[in-house]
């Protein structure tokens, strides 16, 4: 037996593991494989304990299957392109990518990046994860980013790829076209301001009578509403709702627009809320997503009044170059000093904004890379139906998602640290020339195109100096993972993957642009699998960020308790379900382990000599744990294909400490020592000992592992208990799990009166018989050997059928010391006497209705005639017994009754 040292024993086997690299996919092998799509950890900062439960999920899959004979591909891999790299790389040295060389610039976001995945390798290590280094992937590698381009060039040529002038989304901060899916929305309280747009023609005055229409000095006006004041020079046109009493007054006129020289038209147009501000809308090119409706069905001229850097341009005026804030600001101002703002009153509003560097989106009119999504939204939720989800209802999100597009998905983006993409372009005619695949990975800012001049006009070919979106490397993983375009015997074998585990704040992204593409590449869904994972929030239940204070760091959890106990936490945690980091289900797991090990330590002890054979007869009270242990596996192996990790780990605690510390361990020690059925027990030991270690071995693999190794390496054989087979259900007998179970209460509930009564567990009792129901009495008395070594029962104890016919008798007469005292002084002690002397005597009588006079008791002085007992002096003590039968008292209980012998006064 060793001492136990939790974190000792994961140092030691995390070290271990990588020298015996028992986690490697084996490309020879015959074994059916189970592949995982991991999702590439992005390489912008360590884990959090959100990203350290996610992946620790993936790794139960993993360690499951692998039991399962499966040939596990679980590579170790990570995300290295991208706007948030770029950005952390820009806020560290305080720059912006243009200050500097561009290739310069993404040598820095490389060596970034390379210091926190050495970062996040080690955390994976100590995590306990059991991920490949042999299949490693990063995805700035010019071999995973020759896969992307390829992918790029195959769908060129089928004619889904095109390039437009249009209006995209826009992070002046990041500088760069972003796809519908990467914006997100945040709350803030901005200001509505109700300003004056001056009709050009005198007007009735009968339209004053209408609210949102006033008249000073320099004429009538219409009043409208907006947060966006700096847009008014990008004004094209003003709305009203048709239904609005103001319409048939206002269509067909002519406004003039504030702060510019520019005069537009008043039309009727049903989209317009007449709830907000005062019901007249200003429709620019192009603050939100409505006013783009509006560009394209009233065919309005695309004026941008914010350019690429987030500044104002020329049709601005005097506004140019200014900031969009600081612009604000000044407009404004110049309104409220002409006369021109009414009021500003505060709005909460819902604004998109950037999803990483949290700046609003504009959006710009420019010439970007776009890949058909709108022709292919059913071809994507055919894919989704073809997967299972899980949980399922996360399907519903990609669905609600796929029916929302509007817009083909803008694939370029303008920044350096990402795939380039591989074309050039006739700086005459705008031909476009791509690479060979043969040729890829190529950057054609530095490399050569395949031709030497356009071959339709002759001129020149310039490199394009965009990149890919993120989502664009991160959406082909499972092509790259299945050797697509590498090899295609390995391909046919991969593809499509077992599994693709992701959380799902990404289901729009990752999940919908993966199964767009391989769908569109291969004819066929990308995975038969999809587990989606919720998000850990901070204790409190707040979600975690930096700027908050409230991130939990993963690795500070486990110097305290340990991996397998953080480990517990997060099997502790159901699928598809955001949970708040409850520290108490790690202290938790830190005592289930501690259990797992004494209880190991016995049963090591137990089977020291050697692996027992099963012998011809198994005594009932092992089959019955057998047979528990066995639907164990059944349900716990039903709940592990189906990732319900939290529900499986939930029921193997439960055997453990209840079914099999609680009650089996303890109704076979007496056995054991009496040395009683003791090839039956062991046999049973050896088989749910290592059985409940291998269940519990995807959720805490050190402990289980060094639990193999002491005491079941030597006869099983396998080198790592992550390789053994899971376990198998040995046997189902219901009829012997009915008796177990009968005896298991039985002792318990006699357990626990002895617990009552203040007898010690291991003290005999003197129970001479027990009755009950004829099939509870049959149970009984067949398993009479464990139920007398384990209650300490006497060999004489009987067990008989049926309901005994019982009395209530008086066992003892008891003076009432509280009355007699005060009443008879120093008489008392002489009565208190005779009442412990003459039981039998005042037994008899008061069983027979009679009474004793205190007069007749001798050497009393008082001359009194009341009687001892209906006056109260006395003290009746009653037990329930056998009728006819003196000497015994029987104790009820749920379903039978247990005679015990009466102490004797």
């Amino acid at each position: 037996m060793t001492d136990y040292d939790q974190k000792a024993l994961e140092v030691k086997w995390q070290k271990q593991w990588q020298e015996m690299k028992i986690y490697h996919f084996d490309f020879a092998s015959s074994k059916k494989p189970y592949s995982i799509d991991v999702p590439p950890r992005y390489a912008s900062g360590p884990l959090h304990a959100g990203h350290a439960v996610h992946y620790t999920h993936i790794d139960f899959a993993a360690r499951y299957k692998r039991m399962q004979g499966y040939n596990v591909f679980f590579p170790l891999c990570f995300d290295v392109n991208g706007i948030p790299i770029e950005e952390r790389v820009e806020r560290q040295l305080n720059i912006t990518r243009k200050d500097i060389d561009r290739h310069e610039f993404t040598k820095l976001c490389s060596e970034f990046a390379q210091k926190n995945i050495a970062t996040m390798t080690n955390q994976f290590i100590r995590l306990g994860e059991s991920m490949d280094p042999s299949i490693y992937y990063q995805t700035d590698a010019e071999y995973y980013r020759r896969i992307t381009q390829i992918s790029f060039i195959e769908l060129f040529k089928k004619g889904h790829i095109y390039k437009g002038k249009f209006p995209v989304n826009w992070c002046p901060r990041c500088m760069t076209a972003m796809a519908d899916a990467e914006v997100v929305y945040s709350d803030r309280t901005t200001k509505l301001n109700t300003i004056k747009f001056y009709f050009i023609k005198p007007q009735d005055e009968q339209l004053l009578k209408f609210h949102g229409i006033g008249k000073d000095s320099h004429g009538v006006y219409i009043e409208i509403a907006t947060t966006r004041p700096e847009m008014l020079a990008a004004c094209q046109i003003v709305a009203v709702h048709p239904t609005d009493e103001r319409a048939p007054w206002l269509v067909g006129q002519t406004v003039k627009v504030p702060t510019v020289e520019k005069e537009v038209k008043i039309v009727e147009d049903d989209a317009v809320d007449p709830e907000f501000g005062t019901g007249l809308v200003m429709i620019c090119t192009v603050g939100d997503k409505e006013d783009l409706n509006w560009v394209f069905k009233y065919k309005l001229p695309l004026e941008m009044s914010i350019d690429e850097e987030g500044k104002m341009t020329a049709i601005t005026g005097k506004y140019k170059g200014m900031k969009i804030e600081d612009a604000r600001k000044t407009i404004i101002q110049d309104m409220t000093q002409n006369g021109l703002l009414l009021k500003q009153e505060p709005l909460a509003q819902n604004v998109g904004v950037c999803w990483r560097c949290k700046t609003p989106v504009e959006f710009i009119n420019a010439k970007q890379w776009f890949l058909k999504t709108i022709p292919f939204k059913q071809l994507v939720l055919d894919a989704s139906d073809a997967m299972h989800w899980h949980p399922q209802f996360m399907k519903i999100r990609l669905e609600d998602w796929v029916h929302s597009l509007e817009w083909d998905w803008v694939i370029s983006r303008q920044r350096y640290f990402a795939t380039p993409i591989p074309l050039w372009e006739c700086e005459s005619c705008g031909e476009v020339v791509l690479a060979r695949p043969e040729d890829c990975y190529i950057d054609p800012t530095i490399d050569k195109p395949p031709v030497e001049n356009c071959q339709k006009c002759g001129g020149s070919l310039k490199g394009c100096e965009d990149v890919f979106d993120t989502w664009m490397d991160s959406s082909i993983s499972p092509l790259y993972n299945t050797f697509w375009h590498r090899d295609e015997k390995k391909f046919k074998q991969l593809y499509p993957m077992s599994v693709r585990p992701q959380a799902h704040d990404i289901i729009r992204t990752w999940a919908f642009y993966t199964i767009l593409r391989c769908t569109l590449l291969t004819d066929e869904k990308p995975f038969e699998n999809i587990m989606m994972g919720g998000f850990i929030l901070s204790e409190d239940g707040t979600p975690m960020h930096a700027s908050l204070g409230n991130v939990i760091d993963p690795l500070e959890v486990i110097d305290e308790y340990g991996t397998d106990s953080f480990r517990c936490y997060a099997a502790s945690c159901a699928l598809g379900e955001d949970n708040p980091f409850r520290r108490k289900d790690v202290v938790r797991g830190t005592k289930l382990l501690r259990k797992l090990w004494n209880v190991q330590q016995f049963i090591g002890n137990i089977t020291k000599e050697g692996k027992p054979s099963k012998p011809k007869k198994l005594q009932d009270i092992d089959q019955w744990i057998l047979t528990k242990y066995s639907k164990l596996v059944t349900s716990c192996t039903k709940q592990m294909d189906v990732f319900e990790y939290s529900a499986a780990m939930k029921d193997i605690e439960y055997f453990l400490w209840h079914e099999l510390a609680d009650h089996y361990l303890e109704m076979i020690k007496g056995s054991l020592y009496n040395k009683e059925n003791v090839e039956s027990i062991q046999y049973t030991l050896y088989t749910v000992g290592l059985g409940i270690l291998k269940l519990f071995a995807p959720f805490f693999p050190h402990i289980t592992e060094e639990i193999y190794h002491d005491f079941y390496k030597t006869y099983e054989g396998d080198a790592s208990i992550h390789l053994a087979a899971w376990p198998k259900a040995v046997l189902i007998d219901e009829e012997k799990e009915q008796a177990g179970e009968t005896v298991k209460e039985y002792i318990a509930k006699i357990r626990a009166w002895k617990s009552e009564q203040g007898i010690a567990l291991n003290a005999p009792i003197p129970a001479l018989a027990t009755y009950g129901p004829s099939e509870i009495i049959t149970r009984l008395n067949r398993n009479g050997p464990i139920i007398f070594s384990t209650l300490r029962y006497p060999p004489t104890h009987v067990f008989i059928p049926g309901k005994p016919e019982i009395q209530e008798t008086i066992t003892a007469v008891e003076p009432v010391f509280a009355k007699l005292g005060p009443t008879f002084k120093n008489d008392s002690s002489i009565i208190v006497q005779w009442i412990k002397t003459h039981q039998e005597e005042l037994i008899m009588k008061i069983e027979s209705g009679k009474d004793v006079l205190i007069s007749e008791i001798p050497g009393i002085k008082t001359k009194t005639k009341e009687a001892l007992y209906k006056a109260g002096y006395l003290k009746i003590k009653r037990e329930v017994g056998l009728k006819g039968k003196k000497g015994s008292t029987i104790v009820s209980f749920d379903g039978y009754y247990v005679e015990l012998e009466r102490k004797t006064p």
